[in-house]
């Protein structure tokens, strides 16, 4: 798109560069930023609802208050976010900056999305290094507010796993809102979707998170057992839309 029709478009009232910037600026909260919330897992027929408060003593922070169904698949979900140091960290993408690359407008620019392909970031482990370089993904400002609403990530081609399965189909999707009060924008909730196997045979796997009774704060009290996130996003300005 010529740069004198780009910078004609405006987004929120800002050019979409701009605009991408105040909203990536948006999901990158203060270090010290907590988060009390309920979430609800399901998996199939299977549903785990838990809670994390931290501002509870260290052993109470993270509850599971319901279980239906069994799902190993699930329990290993909610038994890895438990093990997380900081369960509340989940509702933040502060990673967002670093992972977009060859940012561009996707599809009419009224539509206030941005087509990327997924880099590698700090918080990606072991496992994501297979998936990272085949993701591409789409960003979705709101139009009334201009700040994040929607991330879907695609896996472009089939991948094939160390152990032999091949994963022929795997879909990500966050949904966003945004505080007024503390001028950040969280997930709301997050759905996730695999497809593929081993030896031919093939299997479908989801999960679906949604986030409720969010309640923002702020790790500063002394008597408070509580350590800030560590910064993983580093300053400066996203790639150029194209």
């Amino acid at each position: 798109m010529p740069a004198t029709l780009l910078f004609a478009i405006t987004w929120a009232g800002l050019a979409p560069d701009q605009a991408l910037e105040r909203a990536l600026d948006a999901v990158e909260p203060p270090p010290a930023m907590r988060a009390a919330f309920q979430a609800t897992l399901t998996s199939g027929n299977a549903v785990r609802r838990i809670e994390f408060d931290p501002y509870a003593d260290p052993g109470k922070r993270f509850k599971i208050t319901y279980t239906y169904g069994s799902n190993d698949e699930l329990d290993a979900v909610v038994n890895g976010w438990r093990d997380e140091k900081q369960a509340d960290a989940r509702l933040f993408a502060d990673d967002l900056r670093l992972s977009l690359a060859d940012a561009h407008i996707a599809g009419p620019a009224e539509s206030m999305a941005v087509s990327f392909r997924h880099r590698m970031s700090l918080n990606d482990g072991p496992l994501d290094a297979e998936f990272s370089t085949g993701m591409k993904g789409t960003l979705q400002l709101d139009q009334n507010t201009g700040y994040v609403s929607r991330i879907d990530y695609a896996l472009e081609k089939p991948v094939t796993l160390d152990d032999g399965t091949e994963v022929r189909e795997y879909r990500q999707s966050y949904q966003f809102g945004f505080s007024e009060r503390w001028g950040v924008s969280y997930v709301m909730g997050y759905e996730l979707t695999a497809r593929g196997g081993r030896w031919g045979l093939s299997e479908e796997r989801s999960v679906k998170v949604v986030l409720t009774d969010i309640a923002f704060g702020l790790a500063g009290d002394g008597k408070q057992d509580l350590a800030s996130k560590p910064a993983t996003s580093a300053p400066g300005l996203t790639a150029t839309l194209r």
